[in-house]
């Protein structure tokens, strides 16, 4: 792209800024291939991933993993990774493959993406000022302006986002934004688009305190466009905002969503029931 004017304003993509790299993984645990094995062998494997469990949601390395038991989907867990580097993502994914539990379990889905923090009201001011034509200005300011933002404490925590202990609740789905011919929302100037995003943020702030939301960016990474993940107290606060949000205009016009999963994290202590529900045969 060197070499190459930035398109006029109103075309112009929200900038951003990126955090912590993220995979969802929708597991089947083999519950028929446990029950048919040894005892001391379904044991291993089950406190192998007990183990890994515990030691994935300390903070030994920057970025967690969670995991939760999901009810619906034809999938028993949810298994949820942060990492800072790609690399390590991959470290997490190998560790698990090559452990006894990784033996029994069937990865039905993944889904890779990043967090992300999309700066539509940024990108929107800095073009009045100045002219994204002009490309050595125009990137000379729009870093000024990134490296700015990133200081601030609360964009750190978005990007390096933690499940809080009061919302052991997960909603996870992917989405894009319309293309159709009717409905594109890459045909929308950047004024439209902020304007649109702008109204969808004020209906998710009535949440707050009750919902902690997590956008992370999958263009050019997986299949769809975004990965969005909810954590609440309540299962049903996933329903209210859900269900509040497909009336606001960004949504009902040009949202289109994936499959959602929700499930519940497991705690340490909840690892000994799965051993016993394998014993019981």
């Amino acid at each position: 792209m060197t070499g190459r004017p930035l398109p006029h304003s109103s075309e112009l993509p929200p900038a951003s800024l990126e955090g912590w790299y993220v995979l969802h993984q929708s597991i089947e645990l083999d519950w028929t291939g446990l029950k048919g094995a040894d005892p001391a062998d379904a044991r291993e494997a089950l406190s192998s991933f007990a183990a890994l469990a515990e030691r994935w949601s300390g903070a030994s390395e920057p970025g967690w993993s969670g995991v939760y038991r999901v009810a619906g989907g034809g999938i028993d867990f949810l298994i949820l990774h942060f990492r800072d580097t790609f690399d390590r993502l991959v470290e997490a994914v190998r560790e698990m493959k090559l452990s006894a539990w990784g033996d029994h379990v069937l990865v039905r889905e993944e889904y890779l993406s990043v967090v992300e923090l999309g700066l539509y009201a940024l990108t929107r001011e800095l073009s009045g000022r100045i002219d994204p034509a002009d490309r050595e200005a125009w990137d000379a300011a729009l870093a000024d302006a990134l490296s700015e933002e990133r200081r601030k404490g609360y964009v750190r925590r978005r990007l390096e986002p933690r499940q809080p202990e009061h919302m052991p609740y997960v909603c996870y789905y992917p989405m894009d934004k319309r293309r159709s011919p009717e409905r594109n929302w890459y045909r929308l100037s950047l004024g439209e688009r902020a304007g649109l995003m702008a109204a969808h943020g004020k209906v998710g702030r009535r949440f707050a305190g009750r919902i902690l939301q997590v956008i992370s960016g999958s263009m050019g990474l997986d299949d769809w466009e975004w990965a969005v993940t909810l954590w609440a107290a309540d299962p049903l606060e996933f329903k209210a905002i859900i269900s509040e949000m497909r009336y606001d205009e960004a949504s009902a016009d040009y949202a289109e969503f994936g499959p959602f999963v929700v499930g519940k994290r497991m705690a340490a202590a909840e690892f000994g029931g799965l051993l016993s529900s394998v014993a019981a045969r």
